[in-house]
């Protein structure tokens, strides 16, 4: 899991992703607001989002070697306040590669890089 702290409060930074995501051609499937949902039963919780997008293209791709990844599909990427910090929350091909047999797949690549670029779209 990969974990980078950015400048940006959790509503913007969700926004901003949201906004790329759509803008790169994915689907987003869900935008979980934890915090919005911890209120709505009396409880606490700092902000946190939690988006799943994908592209059918390239999860197939991924599936198709390991059925099992389906448990990890769509892809999420979590934006969260922690200890008064904003962090940018992702797998990282590791834990797809530990976890299913994708070992060299070229779509993780691909998903890799995406995720450094969501992020590093929050710095500008």
């Amino acid at each position: 899991m990969k974990k980078v702290k950015v400048n940006l409060s959790v509503a913007e930074s969700a926004e901003r992703i949201k906004q790329s995501l759509q803008e790169k051609g994915f689907t987003l499937f869900c935008d979980i607001d934890h915090q919005a949902n911890a209120s709505s039963v009396d409880l606490e919780l700092p902000a946190a989002r939690a988006l799943i997008f994908g592209n059918p293209l390239a999860g197939t791709k991924l599936m198709q070697k390991d059925i099992a990844a389906s448990l990890d599909l769509p892809l999420r990427i979590s934006v969260v306040e922690d200890g008064g910090d904003t962090l940018v929350v992702h797998m990282s091909t590791e834990d797809y590669c530990r976890n299913y047999q994708l070992e060299g797949h070229p779509v993780l690549e691909k998903i890799e890089q995406l995720f450094a670029a969501l992020v590093s779209e929050l710095s500008n």
